[in-house]
């Protein structure tokens, strides 16, 4: 599902450009539905996530706007809502956490699938998009350090941390392109693992019988 060469369209970038703020009052002004517990309510006790906001990248708004949008016409089609009560990154991806209420009787159940297909197939596309800089990235290669993956690949990082901790920035830019380049190097072990002719394949073969045979003599002359 690569999408190689993916260019952001005008208003894909509109909503990357956007502040938090914008970005956030563009939402509740079009999917305000699907956004209830957005913003806590008079005399609220009780903290839900989606109070937090929208804590992805400005790089993945498009694709949220984009599942947003068609869970629009379904709700108007059908009175199914699909409520989010979380929007946020993990392990690298998106994570789009909902549930879904019917204003409806008699609605076909199967619609319920088709939103939670929906909202899967939305979270797998991020995977393949910088959570930065909203254009195509390899899985493969988004950087990751420590125990920490971020949704983006060098060029995104390198942008986010020179904004986000100017400080430390070049520190860790340095230990993110090392850790790609190791990456790349596995990466290109792997492939190259795939091209081996039947003759070359057989040499293999006949090394590793070799090796089996001396290993054995040796355990018989034991």
């Amino acid at each position: 599902m690569w999408l190689q060469h993916y260019k952001l369209s005008e208003d894909e970038q509109k909503l990357l450009d956007m502040s938090k703020k914008d970005f956030d009052s563009y939402m509740m002004e079009n999917y305000a539905d699907m956004f209830v517990n957005r913003h806590a309510k008079e005399g609220q006790t009780v903290i839900y996530p989606m109070n937090f906001g929208f804590e992805i990248g400005p790089g993945w708004r498009h694709i949220l706007d984009d599942l947003c949008r068609r869970l629009k016409a379904i709700q108007d089609l059908t009175g199914v809502v699909c409520v989010f009560d979380q929007i946020k990154e993990k392990y690298g991806t998106a994570r789009f956490y909902h549930h879904i209420e019917n204003k409806e009787e008699g609605i076909d159940k199967s619609i319920f699938d088709i939103i939670d297909c929906l909202v899967s197939h939305y979270e797998e596309y991020t995977d393949y998009v910088c959570e930065e800089l909203g254009t195509n990235v390899d899985p493969n290669k988004k950087i990751q350090m420590g125990s920490w993956i971020y949704g983006m690949g060098i060029e995104g990082f390198e942008k986010w941390e020179r904004e986000a901790h100017p400080e430390s920035a070049e520190d860790r830019i340095k230990i993110a392109k090392e850790y790609l380049e190791s990456v790349e190097k596995r990466i290109d072990i792997k492939e190259k693992m795939y091209y081996f002719s039947m003759d070359e394949l057989k040499e293999v073969d006949k090394v590793v019988e070799d090796i089996v045979e001396k290993r054995k003599a040796r355990k018989d002359a034991v």
